[in-house]
């Protein structure tokens, strides 16, 4: 009778699992409940078939062995960070003497040499049912580059972009791992990963994984004890050893070719290529650029890119890897301004590009992502607004802990699915995930976000108590704003992928919406602007 009830059990975890891809793939038309009787009504129902698959699934990730039974995870009481940089502990603003800005580059495949043709390597971008996608065809690359940012007085800043659909915050302390004595060796004090999001490279956040066949089999391994690299998975464990040694060398090799120059910011309208995809229609029309030009005339630049758009050129599930637009954008910059480019991808949510002015729509898919990011590029060199930057950087990072409260992606992290870094609470868990803040000339503002924040947290502009699902009002301020400067960007993505990140009273219906399937909190948002106030607290 217990076994039976073993196997039914797991019966429903993959019956669950089903649910969560079939649940987008099913969703009825948008429901405004601001709107008339029906759609309140309609409304109201979807929030109790939610609450039913809530139910369903906390049933399930109480009955089903995972990694939280197994004792391999703390308590919240007794968890201990781990190669955590927290930055300064307070910040400067005036200039000080010696102060210089230095700063470095470079830049490594991370699949060259590598037979990613052989059936061993998933594709991330949509959830699979029974097999995960294999790549068929390489496009262009999949890379990471990286920069390093130092004012000769605060330390060094290093910050490494993967071509990727995300990076679990247990990836990211691997790589730090293996940079800790590097870092403390040359002064670096604060190591950050973040990835651009495209949907058409090789699964680095476990979520491409066959998901029936991993609910069926990891419940037994976790149960065995056995070591995670041997569940069933999308992250190929060879090439994430791989992605952590390369992404270390490419931030050494920034951190070593450092030199001496001038920092300026500028910014340039591209409101044109950018499409919102979910309301309200809120995001920041500019690419923004943090432009380093060497005292060596002879050198290369060093151009921070930053926008947020998703990069989905061949759709959601493709079968060929491309690193997208950033690919073509950053090599027509490198070729055209003899400038290396880091960009950023950041406050993205739902914004994706908009391909109305390219010319080239009626040809493949691939050129509209050549045409993109030409057209992007040629903006960004037209840039004529520079400022420049004094020599003060400030950066302060902080911890957060993170209810988990979506049972789908629950169960996902607790199978070994997703590396996130959690500690027990009760039952249930949260997710340790942080955010950072770091000032450049006392003029620009970068707030370091997890996952794919929603642009209205950052700008302002959330839906209103009667427009909103649960009926209440987003009384934050934008975070744009908390910080007091001139001009405030995100990074977003940025150290942990931790879903969707929407305003506390925009949680719609999983019914109706994509989003919400991946959003590891109902609470995220709440918890991340108030941890990102505690912050600027503490240093201001």
């Amino acid at each position: 009778m217990k076994n039976a009830k073993k196997i039914l059990a797991l019966f429903l975890a993959a019956v669950m699992v089903l649910m969560a891809f079939a649940v987008p793939a099913l969703a009825a038309s948008k429901v405004d409940p601001s709107a008339g009787t029906k759609e309140k009504l309609e409304s109201y129902l979807y929030r109790i078939l939610d609450k039913l698959v809530d139910m369903l699934g906390r049933t399930l990730n109480m009955l089903i062995p995972g990694l939280n039974w197994t004792g391999r995870w703390p308590t919240a009481r007794n968890y201990t960070p781990q190669y955590f940089y927290e930055g300064e502990d307070s910040f400067e603003t005036e200039v000080q003497p010696n102060a210089r800005w230095s700063a470095g580059f470079s830049t490594n495949s991370l699949i060259e040499g590598l037979n990613i043709m052989n059936g061993e390597y998933y594709m991330a971008g949509t959830l699979e049912a029974m097999h995960g996608r294999v790549p068929v065809e390489v496009i262009d690359d999949m890379a990471v580059c990286a920069y390093a940012l130092s004012d000769g007085v605060s330390g060094t800043v290093v910050h490494a972009v993967i071509d990727g659909y995300g990076i679990a915050r247990g990836d990211v302390l691997e790589i730090r791992k293996l940079l800790d004595d590097f870092a403390k060796a040359n002064d670096v004090i604060s190591i950050n990963v973040s990835v651009l999001h495209q949907h058409s490279c090789i699964d680095i956040l476990g979520m491409g994984a066959p998901l029936v066949p991993a609910v069926l089999t990891n419940p037994a391994y976790s149960l065995l004890n056995k070591d995670t690299d041997e569940f069933v998975g999308g992250k190929n464990p060879e090439f994430m050893k791989h992605l952590y040694e390369v992404t270390a060398q490419t931030i050494t090799e920034a951190v070593e070719s450092m030199e001496g120059g001038q920092l300026y910011y500028g910014y340039v309208d591209i409101s044109d290529y950018i499409h919102d995809k979910r309301d309200p229609q809120v995001y920041d029309p500019n690419m923004n650029r943090i432009r380093f030009v060497p005292d060596n005339e002879s050198a290369d630049e060093i151009w921070i890119c930053e926008a947020g758009i998703h990069c989905v050129g061949l759709g959601a599930g493709p079968d060929r890897i491309t690193s997208d637009f950033p690919y073509y954008l950053k090599q027509y910059i490198k070729e055209n301004a003899h400038a290396d480019v880091v960009y950023v991808n950041g406050a993205e949510l739902a914004l994706t590009t908009d391909y109305t002015l390219i010319h080239q729509m009626e040809d493949e898919p691939e050129n509209h992502m050549l045409a993109m990011g030409e057209t992007l590029a040629k903006k960004i060199i037209a840039i004529d607004n520079d400022v420049p930057l004094e020599p003060v950087l400030n950066i302060r990072h902080k911890e957060v802990a993170v209810k988990a409260e979506n049972q789908i992606l629950i169960l996902a992290v607790r199978e070994g699915l997703i590396n996130s870094v959690v500690a027990r609470d009760g039952l249930g868990f949260t997710i340790i995930t942080e955010i950072g803040y770091m000032e450049l000339g006392n003029k620009i503002g970068v707030f370091f976000a997890p996952g794919e924040i929603s642009p209205e947290i950052f700008w302002g502009g959330a839906v209103t108590a009667d427009k909103s699902w649960t009926g209440e009002s987003w009384d934050y301020a934008p975070l744009a704003e908390s910080a007091g400067v001139e001009t405030a960007l995100c990074f977003g993505l940025c150290n942990d992928q931790i879903g969707y990140v929407l305003t506390d009273n925009d949680i719609r219906s999983i019914f109706t919406e994509n989003e919400e399937v991946n959003a590891s909190s109902y609470h995220s948002a709440s918890t991340l602007t108030e941890s990102y106030e505690a912050l600027l607290a503490e240093v201001k």
